[in-house]
């Protein structure tokens, strides 16, 4: 047994050589870290927050743990911290936007305008005229339908980078030793699968909104009056 390389401290400070935690779980604004299944801490809420899991164990451990550490996944892809904190902060942003778009697009939506797509969006077509470009409340629809739109890529890119992230910190370089076989086991959250039913509920609502759109600009054929 290896004395020292764990606590089972809650209270010990995170990131300052006091010993491993048992789990991580890292999230879109902070990371946890615990003694048990219960017990433990977490870092403060941040919006620039960025997934490193290697720089976070290796700050846990103590000194003379950390370049026994250092030796064994140098250059894997589990260890390369700043391209796994890029790509986390980008799908972090798309995440957060994708919200901030589907709100935007709820209060295009909610205004005195049709509520069945198609049929009684045509305005009133006056008998003259060769040719009528047709429109109804097209502003805030318009408005709503484009920021519905954006909310499902940005959800949906987020959630691909994630899962991206994590397959990559899983698949460790061949020629490396794997992180499972330190003891290190990676797995996706239900963070990971709240995010892709978020995406799937969006394009749910986006797919109507769409054609909704689509449908309030039309070109009318009218036929002159003798």
């Amino acid at each position: 047994m290896t004395y020292g390389l764990y606590t089972d401290n809650v209270s010990a400070p995170l990131q300052a050589g006091a010993g491993l935690r048992q789990a991580y779980g890292f999230g879109l604004y902070s990371y946890c870290a615990y003694v048990n299944k219960k017990n433990g801490s977490c870092t403060r809420s941040t919006i620039t927050y960025q997934f490193q899991p290697y720089t976070v164990i290796t700050k846990d451990l103590p000194s003379n743990y950390s370049d026994r550490l250092n030796t064994i996944l140098n250059n894997s892809a589990f260890a390369d911290s700043s391209s796994l904190a890029r790509s986390s902060r980008a799908a972090c942003y798309l995440l957060l936007l994708g919200p901030i778009l589907l709100l935007i697009s709820l209060v295009g939506y909610v205004r005195p305008c049709p509520l069945i797509f198609g049929f009684d969006s045509l305005a009133f077509v006056p008998p003259s005229g060769p040719l009528l470009l047709v429109c109804g409340h097209t502003s805030g629809f318009f408005v709503s339908g484009s920021a519905a739109i954006l909310a499902t890529i940005s959800v949906f890119t987020g959630s691909v980078i994630w899962t991206a992230l994590i397959k990559k910190a899983k698949d460790d370089n061949p020629w490396k030793v794997h992180p499972a076989q330190l003891g290190i086991v990676i797995s996706a959250g239900k963070g990971l699968t709240l995010a892709w039913v978020a995406s799937g509920f969006l394009l749910a609502i986006t797919t109507p909104l769409m054609f909704g759109s689509a449908s309030f600009f039309r070109l009318i054929p009218m036929t002159p009056e003798p």
